[in-house]
């Protein structure tokens, strides 16, 4: 995320988006545009399956966000949310074409010739979707870490400092949530 635009800047637009200028709304879209790319290309190369080009992911993502109540707190919040978003839109088109896969409309398969159809890399997105759920419930740091760091592409540092904690903390906390996540996607 080298390219970041300046951090006070958004937090500037955000806030005086928040208070009902709405011409902030389309510079803050101008200046975190290469962002929410960004954060989109990450996501995707950790999606080979996927369907969409970068610029869509962005696009959805930045479309979702905007179309939010801009409640961020500042821009670490901002970047946050629009990883997400990303994770988002990519883990429902991954349940939509799985839906399709099995029997969108289509006739009935029979179990042995279903499993056969089924896209392992949209299939094991939308397991990595479910598992990182179930662990924001118990570690929501963990999980945001996870989250950070392959929806966002966020560095270590960068998720240091947006979690408000030590780099050790951040390795620790990737370590012991891909151990955690491997384990729920293999039972």
């Amino acid at each position: 995320m080298n390219e970041r635009a300046p951090d006070h800047e958004i937090t500037r637009l955000i806030d005086s988006w928040r208070n009902g200028d709405e011409s902030a709304r389309e510079a803050l879209v101008a200046r975190v545009y290469a962002n929410v790319r960004a954060i989109a290309a990450q996501s995707l190369r950790g999606s080979p399956g996927a369907t969409f080009s970068t610029t869509e992911v962005a696009h959805e993502a930045l479309l979702r966000l905007l179309g939010a109540e801009p409640n961020w707190v500042d821009h670490r919040h901002f970047f946050h949310v629009a990883a997400q978003a990303t994770r988002q839109v990519l883990v429902e088109a991954s349940r939509r074409r799985l839906a399709d896969k099995r029997g969108g409309g289509s006739a009935h398969l029979e179990l042995e010739a279903a499993s056969e159809v089924a896209d392992a890399d949209d299939l094991q997105l939308v397991r990595i979707d479910d598992a990182l759920a179930d662990l924001a419930t118990s570690d929501p740091r963990r999980a945001q870490t996870v989250e950070l760091i392959y929806f966002g592409g966020y560095s270590r540092t960068e998720v240091a400092a947006a979690l408000d904690v030590s780099e050790g903390t951040v390795d620790r906390d990737l370590r012991l949530a891909r151990a955690w996540l491997r384990a729920q996607i293999v039972a």
